[in-house]
């Protein structure tokens, strides 16, 4: 495994795409802000991983990004997600599910999945010491 990414969570993706832009000399990834069911996001690449901005755009109630809307409300801002490469994420499923880690979605999301042709799946936070999981394999 290798990282794929970090996530943040954020209140304005806008001021902090700034402040990543301004502070680091980041650039992010040419389609910018992406918006998704229930957040906002923004890439930066960043030697062999990124830097991912989330922004919920959704309420705590939503079934689609309800979660980091919560968590935003409830921690603030910070470290939410870690995404890490997999050979074959069939396999980690399978591996995982063994060891008794609830693995809580297995779908492909927005363009920035798409664009990064990545197969996805999730470890639920409360198994993962707060953070979610993301486990990523490139198609």
């Amino acid at each position: 495994m290798r990282v794929s990414f970090i996530g943040i969570l954020v209140k304005d993706i806008e001021e902090a795409q700034s402040h990543f832009i301004e502070v680091f000399g980041l650039k992010p990834w040419d389609w910018g802000i992406v918006e998704m069911p229930g957040v906002k996001a923004v890439m930066f690449p960043l030697g062999g991983c990124s830097i991912e901005l989330l922004q919920p755009t959704v309420g705590p109630d939503a079934p689609v990004g309800g979660d980091l809307a919560r968590r935003l409300e409830k921690y603030g801002e910070g470290v939410c997600r870690l995404g890490l490469w997999v050979d074959n994420l069939d396999r980690e499923i399978k591996r995982l599910k063994e060891k008794g880690f609830p693995i809580v979605d297995t779908g492909a999301y927005g363009k920035i999945g798409e664009e990064m042709g990545a197969r996805m799946a999730f470890i639920h936070p409360k198994a993962t010491h707060g953070v979610l999981i993301e486990l990523n394999q490139e198609k």
